[in-house]
């Protein structure tokens, strides 16, 4: 006699995304923001171990970290500061209770630069929550995970993060992202149309203490950073009207994120002398327009290149410390996931 032992793993991917104008709107006053998915992709697999009392995290490149964490502290909310934080919050919030989370084993690994602006977290939470959504064999269902993944980042951890993220990680391709008290995703085209060069400037900042330092000047209204909010605003209508022409008038889109860059320089003071020079070089080396992306202090900007400007425009940076990667005309797919038949093997009873 037999018995049949069954084992399910579940694999979610999910790209980066590019603020193409209104950073930071989402958290400040609800507002729009015009998104771009990325071609670098987090992921993430889930599974079950027989027998084991803790929450099994694994992180592959870039952080390479294992932690073991006691079912019933991943259930009390119990958080150290530890870099794996962000995957013991998305089981948290999905799985909530301590025998639920006890035997769960979590593996992730990146190709998106950490903490660089490329929203890695949101794309951590949302492939946590949505392998273990298909691991309890339950639909995945974008708008449920978008809101479990961002309750993981303000709720469990308090980053104060707003709906931007994870919608455009979530949904892929180019969108506008309506951040009120009902989200929405108005999708603006599959693909951006143009390559993108990414530059990451290997600066590193903490996301939360940057925010709420954004959020407190705001709240004080500011009088830059109401300045900001408006005119980014602004900018997001133009945009959005660009891109869904006939046509696309890419110098033009060049154009308003340089207008987004020198927003975020001179009204936020969240630009830094490294992304400034990176921006100044690209832009004479033939780039359409360039703005930095997430909170800035650090991490990476972007740019609108055309075809025959690639070259160049590596070259332009290749002499500083930073590293700068071409991309195709963005991300087309938003969270995918892979659901394989139960393997079966028996063993003696």
């Amino acid at each position: 006699m037999t018995a049949r032992t069954v084992s399910r793993a579940v694999t979610v991917s999910v790209p980066g995304r590019l603020c193409l104008a209104g950073e930071s709107l989402d958290w400040m006053t609800g507002g729009s923001s015009v998104v771009t998915a990325v071609p670098l992709r987090t992921r993430v697999t889930a599974w079950r171990a027989a027998g084991s009392t803790a929450l099994a995290l694994t992180s592959g490149p870039p952080l390479f970290s294992t932690r073991l964490v006691p079912a019933a502290q991943a259930a009390g909310r119990r958080y150290d500061g530890h870099v794996l934080d962000h995957m013991q919050a998305a089981a948290r919030v999905s799985l909530r209770q301590a025998e639920l989370i006890a035997g769960t084993v979590l593996t992730a690994s990146t190709e998106l630069p950490v903490a660089a602006g490329l929203s890695s977290s949101a794309a951590l939470t949302l492939a946590v929550v949505a392998a273990l959504d298909g691991l309890a064999g339950d639909p995945i269902e974008l708008a449920r995970v978008c809101g479990l993944a961002r309750q993981a980042e303000t709720g469990e951890l308090g980053s104060g993060a707003g709906w931007m993220d994870f919608l455009a990680c979530a949904y892929g391709g180019v969108n506008r992202v309506n951040a009120g008290q009902v989200p929405t995703v108005e999708r603006i085209a599959p693909t951006l149309g143009i390559p993108v060069v990414v530059i990451d400037t290997l600066q590193r900042r903490t996301t939360t203490n940057v925010l709420a330092s954004k959020r407190a000047r705001f709240q004080a209204r500011e009088r830059a950073m109401v300045d900001y909010s408006r005119q980014a605003g602004e900018l997001v209508d133009a945009v959005s009207e660009l891109l869904t022409s006939t046509g696309v008038d890419y110098r033009e889109v060049g154009r308003l994120l340089n207008a987004g860059q020198d927003l975020l320089r001179d009204k936020v003071h969240c630009s830094t002398e490294l992304i400034d020079t990176c921006a100044s070089r690209v832009l004479a080396a033939g780039a359409f327009g360039t703005k930095l992306t997430g909170s800035g202090h650090g991490g990476c900007l972007f740019a609108l290149v055309p075809d025959d400007a690639l070259t160049a425009v590596l070259q332009s940076v290749a002499d500083l410390p930073v590293h700068a990667v071409a991309l195709p005309a963005s991300e087309p797919q938003g969270l995918i996931s892979s659901i394989p038949e139960p393997a079966v093997s028996t063993t003696p009873a």
